[in-house]
């Protein structure tokens, strides 16, 4: 359900404000009936891994909010870079060629 809400473009839980250089910001509406919902019945925890969503998905793709694939350390809750995406398959690849070695 959360997910069909987050993805809807129609739905527009931001409000803007302006910064003290005067500009334009685009932030969550605390006061969004569905989000106060979302926040009294599934908890704070839920509610902010939905608002983080709604923000990325805002920062990247305002005009429709559709899903796009991103690469993404867990481990340090961000983004990966170009160069850690590199190393994993690196070393995926490494310990595939290895095994492959093993069976021969």
């Amino acid at each position: 359900m959360w997910e069909d809400y987050v993805g809807d473009s129609n739905w527009n839980p931001y409000k803007v404000i302006m910064d003290e250089t005067g500009k334009r910001m685009e932030i969550i509406d605390e006061e969004d009936k569905k989000l106060k919902n979302l926040k009294t019945e599934l908890g704070d925890e839920v509610y902010k891994v939905v608002i983080t969503s709604l923000m990325e998905l805002n920062e990247h793709n305002s005009s429709g909010r559709y899903k796009i694939q991103e690469l993404w350390n867990f481990k340090a809750g961000r983004k990966a870079t170009l160069k850690e995406g590199v190393a994993y398959i690196l070393k995926q690849w490494n310990a595939l060629k290895n095994m492959k070695r093993q069976r021969n």
